[in-house]
């Protein structure tokens, strides 16, 4: 257990921490200012902005269920002082906040939470952690990072920026290194640059995140944590009569473990997830290992699609 003096001292260190944020944001909203007012043009950049975000193919913002005002024009106006810490691609990310504005319940013009973006009072850095519950938290780290990342790899200040506020957030590194691969699936729309292991670990909230995830990229990652793990035909009398189960159906098996005997062969899990067994048109029996949450309708619908639409899969 932490004593007093590791807690004051952790306090302290927030405090330092929080003073150089508030600091580094009073120069980066400096320099703003000075963009804001040399630009006539900003007025017009404002509408183009709103009408660029009519066009974003998403919908559904989570922000939308957030009945608390305050809370979201906190949420918003810290999306825009990330966006301060890398301005490259400034546009383009104002246009991804207009949408995320326009989605909530907030009564307010992007021109107005813009101006208050650049007049965060340090208070309001203590207050994140308080104002949004665990899971608001993680769709905030998640569309941060997208901010930072949006037309290319955020900068130094940006990516420290995000990790001074999920330290006052609380956060630990694992809760982090979801959002991490949240935001680069979000990002990419492809899987093809993740391992397996990272996308298991976010694929029991995957579906939460439809709002920057598209729904066939997220089918790409349900099928890359599917794999056959076990096929053996019954074309012999021995096969037939050797081959059984190990562990129950549906259970949940750890990589290494053996899940199925036929003769002298041993098969077992390449990964870890949950056992499905099937029967292919009794003449093969088959072991699918995929994530918790996958089903089998959907693992037999892949299944036939791999080897023929026209065969009998049945689940064991």
């Amino acid at each position: 257990m932490k004593s007093l003096l590791d807690i004051q001292k952790e306090v302290k260190e927030l405090e330092v921490m929080v003073q150089d944020m508030a600091s580094s944001l009073d120069c980066i909203n400096r320099e703003i200012q000075e963009i804001r007012t040399s630009n006539d043009n900003m007025e017009m950049d404002y509408d183009m902005i709103r009408m660029l975000a009519k066009n974003v193919p998403f919908a559904n913002h989570p922000l939308a269920e957030l009945e608390d005002g305050y809370a979201c024009r906190i949420y918003i106006e810290l999306l825009f002082s990330v966006m301060h810490m890398d301005t490259n691609g400034i546009t383009e990310k104002m246009v991804f906040i207009q949408w995320i504005l326009e989605e909530s319940r907030l009564d307010m013009v992007l021109e107005d939470v813009y101006a208050e973006s650049l007049e965060l009072e340090k208070d309001v850095y203590f207050e994140i952690g308080e104002l949004l519950n665990t899971e608001y938290r993680m769709f905030f780290i998640v569309d941060a990072l997208i901010v930072a990342n949006f037309v290319g790899k955020a900068n130094e200040e940006a990516t420290e920026y995000i990790g001074k506020l999920c330290t006052l957030m609380r956060t630990n590194e694992s809760y982090i290194e979801n959002c991490i691969v949240l935001a680069k699936i979000a990002l990419e729309q492809s899987v093809e640059n993740l391992e397996s292991a990272d996308i298991e670990k976010v694929m029991p909230f995957i579906h939460k995140y439809e709002y920057c995830i598209t729904k066939d990229t997220i089918k790409k990652v349900e099928l890359k944590c599917r794999v056959v793990c076990v096929y053996v035909k019954n074309d012999t009398f021995e096969a037939m009569l050797s081959f059984r189960w190990c562990v129950r159906q549906r259970s949940m098996v750890n990589k290494g473990d053996l899940i199925a005997l036929c003769s002298d062969r041993k098969f077992y899990a390449p990964k870890n997830g949950k056992i499905y067994q099937f029967r292919y048109e009794n003449c093969a029996e088959i072991g699918v290992i995929s994530h918790p949450s996958d089903t089998e309708k959907e693992i037999k619908q892949w299944l036939k699609e791999k080897y023929g639409t026209g065969v009998t899969i049945e689940s064991v």
